[in-house]
């Protein structure tokens, strides 16, 4: 099953760029996305897939859904189906190219969620990036090309350090293999400038992919420049994968660089948090306000991760899958937004709920979402990051917190600005395709609010990991998870095995 997510979606894009006739295009796309979501739905059941791969490297090709992973693979599927199915609409030109695209993205990331080896992630992480840069390169506005190469210049410069780190973690710890089981069994063992210098080299990357402060500048003029359906957007948000990167790999296998650098890495997060919702108040084009209303989001996952408690981590996965939900939501509503009024300012709006009553309900539903109002998505994550972060440095959660305090602001104000007040001109309420479109997501938002139980459990598996990481937070003693990341896996407790 773990292999299927991400073959099936391979597949199809292959199928998409063959096939000649728009209808077809779309029908493969479609089918490919519906499939994967079926899939990701059984990959609790699942026990991976591992076979070796390079033998003179020691590198396996080794996936495995347990933890995070599962939900991740599956919320991103979600999201996936309406993306493909308003992206077939709404991108008129090479609308077979997007759709490939798209499917590259997907399968990029259900690699990255799944992969237990280090070479095999850094290849998906790598492979994930061509989609966005080229959905960005050749559908994006008048300035993309600027914003392109923004963004690859980030991506690539932490790549790069992440790719130093990689290998040398292997020799350096004398670990059997590449494998998540074998490195986490010899790398907690390691000096502690040792593991300083590789825990440096990984957290640059994860920082521009989270993104945090100072290295974010490429998130906002890459969401202003994407497609104006929002589509592109939408994997672009799904592609928001440091943290993963950061609670998967770096914690669990670098635990006392983790400690060490722990503080300084919350509150950059916690700045970041703070700013970005602080900025979202003041934005006039919608695509901006929405772009650091996601950096912000990304800001308390932060918080969660290196607040080093089990509440924090299970809280930041559980905001990462949200988020998706959310943020991908509000900017398929933008592109709803802009088919009617072809503007992304703000200003030009204003009483749209007159004459777009359904349209203005979707849109306060997921703004509710994204606000973290109790009962919907995002407010387990955001509750459970903070209260993490609480345990270990309470002034810095303190100092997180008020990004919410902003958040209800930035999401009170954008609501009042698009939908009340005078109606300069009626536009068509939401039509039978939205609804469509925005159906899948709204049952996830309410799937993860009301019953977040399952996901957090299936999370938690993922985070006992970490518990070198955060056993100095005063928490009670895990047990050890079950071998399902691979044998000879071991829980460490500040580094004995």
């Amino acid at each position: 099953m773990s292999l299927a997510v991400l073959l099936v979606p391979l597949i199809g894009a292959l199928f998409t760029i063959i096939a000649r006739q728009k209808p077809l295009q779309i029908f493969w796309a479609t089918a490919s996305t519906i499939v994967t979501l079926v899939l990701a739905r059984f990959l609790l059941d699942d026990a991976g897939f591992s076979v070796l791969w390079i033998p003179g490297f020691n590198s396996y090709f080794e996936l495995n859904p347990q933890g995070a992973a599962s939900i991740l693979v599956l919320i991103a599927a979600v999201v996936m189906v309406p993306t493909v199915g308003w992206a077939s609409s709404k991108v008129t030109e090479r609308t077979g190219g997007f759709l490939f695209l798209l499917l590259l993205m997907q399968a990029g990331l259900n690699g990255l969620f799944l992969a237990k080896d280090l070479v095999v992630y850094y290849i998906f992480w790598e492979a994930t990036l061509i989609p966005s840069i080229f959905m960005l390169g050749m559908w994006g506005g008048a300035q993309r090309r600027a914003a392109a190469t923004k963004y690859l210049i980030y991506a690539v410069a932490g790549s790069f350090v992440m790719l130093v780190s990689i290998l040398a973690i292997k020799p350096l710890s004398d670990a059997v293999s590449y494998r998540f089981a074998d490195l986490i069994a010899a790398t907690p063992n390691l000096p502690l400038s040792t593991q300083f210098w590789l825990f440096a080299g990984f957290a640059l990357a994860f920082a521009v992919k989270l993104p945090m402060f100072p290295l974010h500048s490429w998130l906002i003029d890459f969401h202003e420049q994407n497609h104006p359906s929002g589509a592109a957007d939408v994997a672009g948000t799904l592609y928001k994968v440091g943290g993963f990167g950061f609670f998967a790999w770096a914690l669990p296998l670098l635990p006392d660089a983790a400690r060490a650098a722990a503080p300084l890495m919350m509150f950059l997060c916690a700045f970041t948090a703070v700013y970005a919702a602080w900025l979202a108040t003041s934005q006039t084009h919608l695509k901006r306000m929405m772009a650091y209303a996601s950096l912000s989001h990304m800001g308390i996952i932060g918080v969660g991760i290196f607040g080093l408690h089990i509440s924090g981590l299970n809280g930041a996965m559980f905001l990462l899958a949200a988020q998706m939900l959310s943020t991908g939501g509000l900017f398929l509503i933008s592109g709803m937004l802009y088919e009617r009024r072809k503007t992304f300012d703000i200003d030009a709006y204003g009483g749209l709920a007159k004459s777009a009553p359904a349209l203005a309900a979707l849109t306060l539903f997921i703004l509710f979402t994204s606000i973290g109002v109790p009962g919907l998505a995002n407010f387990p994550g955001e509750f459970m990051s903070l209260m993490g972060a609480f345990q270990t440095q309470p002034v810095l959660a303190v100092f997180a917190t008020l990004s919410v305090i902003a958040a209800g602001v930035y999401g009170v104000n954008l609501y009042q600005r698009l939908y009340q007040g005078e109606q300069r001109e009626a536009v068509e309420d939401a039509n039978e395709g939205e609804w469509t479109v925005l159906l899948p997501i709204l049952i996830g938002i309410l799937w993860l609010g009301i019953a977040p139980n399952g996901a957090l459990r299936q999370i938690d598996v993922q985070s006992q990991l970490a518990v070198p990481s955060v056993s100095v937070a005063g928490t009670t003693p895990l047990p050890d998870p079950p071998p399902m990341m691979g044998e000879g896996m071991v829980a460490n407790k500040g580094g004995e095995e």
